[in-house]
C-alpha cells in the first residue's frame, strides 16, 4: 500500500468561504422616531435632539436606521439625519438590519479583484455561520460568472457543480 495523498489538497481547486466577506463590528439600530414628538416631527425641535443627541455612542459601529411606515417625514430630515451619522459611524443604511449586512457584504465583495479568479476552478463553501448567506451566495455567484472556468458549491471533497465554462 502506498501513501495516503490528500487530492483535494493538491488539486488546483480555489475555495471560497463566505465568512471572509462579514464585516465584524457592533450593529445598532436608531429609530427615526426617537427624534419626533409623537410621531410628528417638528423642524426646530427635530435639529435641537439631532444637535444634542450622544453621537459619540456610534463611533466604530454600524447603524441601521428604521422608521415606522406611517411616519410621515420631510425627505431633507432624513439628509439631516444622514449627515449626523456620517461623521460618528463606521457604515450606516436606511433599513432593517439585513439591508445593513447586505451593503456590508456588497462593499467586501466589490472590493474583491476577481480577474484573479479567470480560468480556475472555484468553490463557493457551503455551511456558514454568517446571517444572510443568501446574499453572498448571489453576489459571489454575479461577480464570479464572467472569469471562472468553473463554480462550484459546498466542500471540496463534496461539491455541487453550478457551471463550467464551455470556452
Amino acid at each position: 500500500m502506498g501513501d495516503i495523498k490528500n487530492r483535494v489538497k493538491q488539486s488546483s481547486l480555489i475555495s471560497l468561504d463566505l465568512k471572509d466577506y462579514y464585516t465584524s463590528g457592533e450593529r445598532i439600530e436608531l429609530d427615526f422616531g426617537f427624534f419626533l414628538e409623537e410621531g410628528i416631527l417638528f423642524e426646530k425641535k427635530f435639529r435641537k435632539k439631532l444637535l444634542e443627541f450622544n453621537w459619540k455612542s456610534f463611533e466604530e459601529k454600524f447603524v441601521y436606521v428604521t422608521c415606522e411606515d406611517e411616519l410621515i417625514i420631510p425627505s431633507w430630515a432624513y439628509v439631516l439625519l444622514s449627515y449626523y451619522l456620517s461623521k460618528n459611524c463606521k457604515d450606516f443604511v436606511f433599513g432593517d438590519i439585513k439591508s445593513l449586512e447586505e451593503k456590508l457584504y456588497l462593499k467586501k465583495i466589490s472590493s474583491v479583484n476577481v480577474s484573479q479568479y479567470k480560468n480556475q476552478r472555484v468553490i463557493i463553501k457551503g455551511c456558514s455561520e454568517i446571517p444572510f448567506p443568501e446574499y453572498v451566495y448571489f453576489e459571489l455567484t454575479k461577480r464570479l460568472t464572467p472569469f471562472v472556468y468553473s463554480l462550484m458549491y459546498g466542500e471540496p471533497c463534496s461539491t455541487v457543480p453550478i457551471f463550467k465554462n464551455k470556452n
